[in-house]
């Protein structure tokens, strides 16, 4: 049996970007700063992100628009170099 084709995807594209890491190290302005100057200005309901604790490591997950199927990758190796970040979803 044949797989069906996967569709390209559309863009721009809403997509969740989560951050995890070892929250007394992790400063979400910066995240939201590397988010506007990776992406630009997004969505003022997107530009708080929800949070979530558990023990020492906190997520963060940011609502961003990917302008293209490149801006994703930038965005992502910048988010890695920040302080107390250990994971990406």
């Amino acid at each position: 049996m044949d797989a069906a084709p996967t569709p390209a995807p559309d863009y721009p594209q809403r997509v969740p970007l989560k951050i995890i890491g070892r929250g007394a190290e992790m400063d979400p302005a910066a995240m939201a700063a590397l988010i506007h100057e990776h992406l630009g200005p997004q969505p003022e309901a997107d530009r708080p992100p929800t949070s979530n604790q558990k023990g020492a490591y906190t997520s963060f997950t940011f609502w961003v628009t990917l302008p293209h199927e490149r801006a994703e990758a930038p965005l992502r190796a910048a988010l890695q170099k920040l302080p107390g970040v250990v994971m990406q979803l």
